[in-house]
């Protein structure tokens, strides 16, 4: 299908090589933030491609600084909280749901998006093909869907859509859930009738139909989420405000280097935003109806 896939191993180093960025090495001299990510919360990309992305890109917005960040990558998203809660990590990088959920532990002054594609808030599109004749989710019911790591937001729209027609939630409406690692093997998956439906986001679609024309004529559109932010990286509750003062105006604006700019476009990131009051109003909404379904 002449699908991009993001640079992986040998390419990454290829890439960064090429337009002169170092990797770096630790120096001891610097104040570290450690940083946890787990797997499963790893969004289109792999786990090597993801510590060597997300450290180098944040280790270039604060090398002014007097810090440095190091990323470490865990199994599950509890192991994730359980290190954060045990003092062991400085900062977290998880979906939006599950920092809704450990807030507490988290400084809202210290919270960021990480932002893919031109929109802060990506929708979630749930796809199928024109030939099925499906037209609504309901009609999916025992069929196959792929869904790409990483997207427990999407399925958080999923399960809350099926909630409010009386029906199952996902993963006991759909016969299976095919987990891929990134957004286009899971239209890969549709395309070539290995599942039902799909469920990714508008950004990602949009990518994968310019590159090839075919999926806009086979593939169709059957729901749409509001928009909604997905992935977000947040200090402790105790990280010194200082701290925050000191290293936030490098990663806001880590996006107008041209050569980090590179980067971020590779791995389809655009660029790393401040939380406000209002970006994360969709998901909690969302949250809220969806425990509220449940108890009905």
């Amino acid at each position: 299908m002449g699908l991009r896939k993001p640079a992986c191993g040998i390419v990454l180093w290829a890439l960064l090589w090429s337009l002169g960025i170092p990797l770096g090495i630790a120096n001891d001299d610097k104040v570290t933030i450690v940083a946890g990510l787990s797997e499963e919360s790893l969004y289109d990309t792999s786990i090597t491609d993801a510590k060597i992305v997300f450290s180098l890109i944040f280790n270039q917005a604060i090398k002014e600084s007097e810090e440095q960040f190091v990323l470490e990558i865990y199994k599950t998203d509890l192991e994730v909280e359980r290190k954060l809660i045990a003092g062991e990590l400085d900062a977290v990088f998880i979906n939006t749901i599950h920092y809704l959920e450990i807030e507490e532990y988290l400084n809202p002054k210290g919270s960021y998006i990480i932002q893919h594609g031109p929109k802060i808030k990506p929708q979630y599109y749930l796809l199928t093909t024109r030939k099925s004749g499906i037209d609504r989710l309901s009609q999916l019911q025992g069929m196959k869907i792929s869904i790409p790591r990483g997207h427990a937001v999407g399925e958080l729209f999923l399960d809350v859509m099926l909630l409010r027609q009386n029906l199952p939630v996902t993963d006991q409406f759909f016969s299976e859930i095919r987990e891929t690692r990134e957004s286009n093997s899971a239209v890969v998956n549709l395309f070539f009738g290995k599942v039902d439906a799909a469920l990714i986001t508008d950004y990602a679609f949009n990518v994968a139909s310019e590159l090839n024309p075919q999926l806009t004529k086979q593939l169709i559109v059957i729901d749409v989420s509001e928009p909604l932010a997905h992935q977000v990286v947040s200090v402790r509750h105790d990280f010194p405000p200082e701290r925050i003062k000191n290293i936030e105006p490098y990663i806001l604006n880590v996006h107008e280097s041209p050569k980090m700019s590179q980067v971020l476009k590779t791995f389809r990131l655009t660029a790393v935003r401040k939380i406000k009051s209002n970006t994360l109003a969709e998901v909690r909404e969302l949250s809220d109806e969806h425990r509220s379904l449940l108890v009905k």
